[in-house]
């Protein structure tokens, strides 16, 4: 199922840090997770947090770039530069703000005629304004398929324990012993590496995580997830992007439902 806009498309998730809005003093870098889109829920949302107002948003020990979330709109708040939505998913309620378009003819064909009671698809940036929490919204539709708001809690729901627990084949994320350059997935044979043997040690070793899925699981594989599972001692956010990038060019993964997951291609 789409997941509506705000993607990044012909590039990786992890591509170039960039930094944020401000003068270049006191500047700081985007890590490349910031490029990536989580699916969560709103009490998940309640529970992301800053450090201070020009921190990254975190969530569980994992920083969160755009999110994707689903709700029924209780309420709609309209001003003149802005249209405030409140959300509810049975797990909590959270505001989603878009900015209105310069007339009213671009501004529903951007954003749609969304009324009370639509169930909706919000993607955007984590926000606060004082102590007030919302979406800041890049894209807003209505959720016409009466199962997508179950699709997206089971999505929201895999990428969290996979984050949390690691990959479901029961091998820790982060696991130092033995090198994530050497280490064969449980119950995987090598003749299913064969054919990426010419690849660099960390192209083969994403192969290797997106392989270890159960029946190399057809929505794709978080990029959270994979980076998680390759992170070690000289793997950075932009090796893994050249990889990522290098993989995609070269025909051997594919991005599934969105820019954010990944599939070996067979």
């Amino acid at each position: 199922m789409s997941q509506g806009g705000g993607f990044y498309p012909n590039s990786s998730p992890f591509n170039q840090s960039q930094a944020s809005p401000g003068g270049a003093s006191g500047e700081t870098k985007r890590t490349e997770l910031s490029r990536s889109v989580r699916p969560l829920t709103l009490a998940q949302v309640n529970k992301a947090h800053q450090a201070h107002t020009d921190a990254e948003w975190i969530l569980e020990g994992n920083e969160v770039g755009q999110v994707t979330v689903i709700g029924h709109v209780v309420d709609i708040s309209e001003q003149t530069t802005n249209v405030l939505y409140t959300l509810e998913d049975g797990t909590g309620k959270v505001e989603a703000r878009r900015w209105r378009e310069q007339n009213t003819e671009e501004d529903v064909d951007k954003w749609g005629d969304i009324q009370v009671n639509q169930v909706i698809r919000v993607t955007g940036h984590l926000k606060a304004f004082g102590n007030r929490k919302y979406i800041n919204a890049v894209n807003i539709r209505p959720s016409e398929d009466p199962h997508e708001i179950y699709f997206h809690m089971m999505d929201a729901l895999t990428v969290s324990l996979s984050l949390h627990n690691g990959m479901p084949n029961g091998t820790p994320i982060g696991q130092k012993s033995p090198s994530a350059y050497t280490a064969q997935s449980s119950g995987m044979a090598n003749n299913d590496m064969a054919e990426y043997k010419h690849l660099p040690p960390l192209q083969r070793e994403i192969i290797r995580v997106l392989l270890s899925q159960p029946e190399h699981d057809e929505g794709g594989v978080h990029v959270g997830v994979v980076a998680k599972a390759v992170q070690k001692e000289g793997v950075t956010g932009a090796s893994i992007s050249d990889a990522l990038d290098a993989l995609m060019d070269g025909g051997q993964i594919f991005t599934t439902s969105d820019d954010a997951h990944f599939q070996v291609s067979r």
